[in-house]
């Protein structure tokens, strides 16, 4: 490939990559980390060598302490918690400096112990997200991190209510839309685990823009292929009442497991 040639016979080197405003963003927040502001301990090691990059979404387990050891705050079931583990997109979500530091050097099922200066967690300069009630955020604190997956996310919403991940690829690029007919086998489980609509090898049919499975769903839908098996990770914004799951109530976070069978254009 030609290059172009200077007046000193040496060749210019390449135009810099224009970066991203999220790159740009991340660069000038790192200037904010010093020595000794941000440290890793790791509890137990993880598996593999891959580690979460930009796009990646990261399902964790967050357990958060004083330096005196005591519970601050906690997505563990067996300290106060939810049970329910946290989802951020790199490069999407908003989170604390601490986090979109340390994250990105973690394994696959590593647990580890970040102790990080208030700057570096709630107490930064123009921390993008609030700290809960009554967080010490001017304290140096720890937070137990347990990276429990990690994969390429597709965003479908672009607030992260609706994300997908793909389990198998599918044929063709065609995608459905409204109000295409829909045949899928869909298993729904909560953000723990627990199934609310088992799986069963009959599949269900509906057509999209009728509401008759809620809207997240219908929208993690929308980018599938035929024969295409995925997971989509839907918060509660996106779970409008539909006749595939009447009952809401208490649901934060839903998880659907689909196989896209077939769809079908309606013809008018």
């Amino acid at each position: 490939m030609a290059h172009e040639v200077g007046d000193n016979g040496g060749e210019l080197p390449p135009p810099a990559k224009k970066k991203s405003p999220a790159e740009e963003e991340a660069e000038k927040r790192r200037k904010k980390l010093t020595p000794g502001s941000l440290m890793k301990g790791i509890i137990r090691s993880g598996s593999g060598d891959a580690t979460p990059a930009e796009g990646d979404q990261v399902i964790l387990h967050c357990t958060t302490r004083t330096m005196d050891g005591i519970i601050v705050n906690s997505t563990r079931r067996e300290h106060g918690g939810k049970g329910i583990p946290l989802r951020f997109v790199l490069g999407k979500s908003k989170m604390i400096l601490g986090f979109a530091e340390g994250f990105p050097t973690m394994l696959k099922g590593e647990i580890a112990m970040f102790k990080m200066q208030p700057k570096i967690h709630y107490a930064e300069v123009d921390c993008p997200v609030a700290a809960p009630d009554g967080f010490p955020k001017d304290d140096e604190l720890q937070f137990e991190i347990e990276m429990l997956d990690f994969f390429k996310a597709k965003v479908v919403a672009e607030d992260l209510g609706v994300v997908k991940k793909i389990v198998e690829e599918g044929k063709g690029w065609e995608t459905p839309r409204e109000p295409y007919e829909i045949t899928a086998r869909i298993t729904v489980r909560t953000a723990d685990g627990k199934e609310i609509i088992p799986s069963k090898e009959e599949a269900y049919f509906f057509t999209i823009g009728k509401s008759e499975v809620p809207k997240g769903l219908e929208m993690g839908i929308g980018t599938m292929a035929r024969k295409e098996k995925a997971i989509v990770f839907v918060s509660n914004t996106y779970l409008t009442k539909s006749s595939l799951m009447p009952e809401l109530e208490g649901l934060e976070e839903v998880h659907f497991y689909i196989e896209l069978v077939q769809f079908i254009q309606v013809k008018s």
